[in-house]
């Protein structure tokens, strides 16, 4: 057989196990699961590259030469002996990252003390054209594995999550995604399909953000439905770009974690330990849509962005109240987004210089326990002389709760969020983020008068 033919069967081949086989691959009764006060979790940055935006996924390294020496390689493994590059020159791009927050709670919350969340992330992207299949294909599979010393809702039980690592999901070994996106027509239209994390593509105000509250990464309002870490979900997304600059994206996604069946009180799968079988012909009638639009920009070398968009829960959710949990009828809201670089420094790195960073949602409150929530923050890549893949980071968020207590636990009142980090990239493959977070209320029920929370966290990032 030609060379040429053997990588278009090692091609076919590793497309089909990732797409074909996975999904009963995680076949098997889910965990029991409890009714979830708070969301489902997002990603996480470490400050180190990979392919997509699931936990572990930041802003890459420096580009060095391959080899240079042990605290100069882009990757702890280096360049396995230059089979990295040749898979890579061939299609094949293969990364692993480990993440681990050292934090502390020192001051009030539920209880102080110490508590290691951890992540482990392994991915791998085909790209089809490259393996000699045909053009405009891409296929991705991630592999996470995640745990923690003690949960950390149980030290501040917030709305968010404090923690984006691990907030309030058990330990958990998932084949996180496996998709599969097409390109047509020069990349104006991709349709993509499979099990995806929807916070890669929808709801995103900025894409470099190393913060760990998951404030930074998706609207409070959003926080219970969108299919994202830990619980990725089956689904399908057609995105598009008719014009250069000018975007539409719609996603139709598995809805089954937020499921509730009134008559029986039971709870739809969690879709993070499920394969495709729940969204397409094991779903109880719970689907999440989404759609958004935007705009991006380049002006005398900043950058800019704008999306709005709008989503919906179908079928039966659910909030928990005053008098326990309570049947919603379809769930939905609107959101706004932006990001525009404020500062770029002559002869810098592209990604070097400031960045301000924002995100309004609303939903209405007889159906979503979160009625409004604001964010803004800024980032600042290379703020000190000679440290140009250094980052610095501020934000402040905000999630306001309804007036229905009949779903919410906190109707009227609000929750404060404020984090602070400064991520020291000690090699391209070695991160150490300090971090400090402020939680005003962190607790969704009011009455329960938990103190204001100060969290310190050392988190460690490396790319192997």
């Amino acid at each position: 057989m030609s060379a040429c033919g053997t990588k278009r069967l090692i091609g076919a081949a590793l497309i089909a196990s990732a797409m074909a086989a996975v999904a009963h691959a995680q076949s098997g009764d889910p965990p029991p699961q409890e009714p979830l006060r708070m969301p489902n979790g997002s990603f996480a940055s470490t400050g180190v590259y990979c392919h997509d935006r699931s936990p572990g996924c930041a802003s890459p390294g420096p580009v060095l030469p391959i080899g240079t020496n042990f605290w100069q390689e882009r990757k702890l493994t280096g360049d396995w002996g230059g089979l990295r590059t040749a898979l890579s020159n061939s299609g094949v791009s293969v990364h692993a990252t480990s993440t681990t927050d050292l934090a502390t709670v020192v001051s009030g919350g539920q209880r102080q003390g110490f508590l290691m969340p951890y992540l482990v992330d392994v991915n791998a992207a085909l790209d089809t054209q490259r393996l000699g299949l045909w053009e405009g294909g891409r296929a991705f599979i991630d592999f996470q594995q995640a745990g923690c010393t003690q949960l950390a809702s149980k030290y501040v039980p917030d709305w968010w999550g404090w923690d984006s690592l691990n907030p309030y999901a058990q330990n958990f070994t998932e084949l996180a995604q496996y998709w599969y996106q097409q390109s047509f027509a020069d990349g104006a239209l991709k349709l993509k399909f499979g099990k995806i994390d929807a916070n890669a593509d929808f709801a995103v105000s900025y894409t470099g953000s190393n913060f760990i509250t998951q404030a930074a990464y998706e609207p409070g309002t959003l926080a219970m439905d969108l299919p994202t870490y830990p619980n990725q979900a089956g689904g399908g997304e057609v995105l598009f770009e008719p014009v250069n600059g000018i975007q539409g994206k719609f996603g139709f996604f598995d809805g089954s974690t937020n499921f509730y069946n009134a008559d029986t009180g039971g709870l739809g799968a969690q879709t993070g330990h499920t394969g495709l079988a729940s969204f397409l012909w094991e779903n109880p009638g719970s689907y999440f849509l989404i759609a958004e639009g935007g705009g991006s920009w380049t002006t005398d070398n900043l950058s800019g962005n704008v999306a709005a968009g709008w989503w919906q829960q179908t079928g039966e959710s659910y909030g928990t109240g005053v008098n326990g949990t309570q049947a919603v009828q379809g769930p939905w809201g609107l959101y706004t987004s932006f990001s525009q670089d404020l500062f770029k420094p002559t002869g810098g790195t592209p990604r070097e210089g400031l960045t301000a960073f924002g995100q309004f949602a609303w939903s209405p409150p007889e159906t979503n326990p979160a009625q409004w929530s604001l964010m803004g923050g800024l980032s600042w890549q290379g703020m000190l002389p000679g440290r140009a893949q250094d980052t610095a980071g501020l934000l402040t968020a905000w999630t306001q709760f309804g007036n229905e207590p009949a779903i919410t636990t906190s109707a009227g009142v609000g929750e404060f969020v404020f984090e602070a980090f400064y991520n020291v990239q000690v090699t391209p493959w070695l991160g150490i983020q300090p971090d400090v977070q402020f939680v005003n209320q962190p607790s969704s029920v009011s009455s329960a008068s938990v103190p204001d929370a100060v969290i310190l966290t050392v988190r460690v990032g490396i790319a192997f």
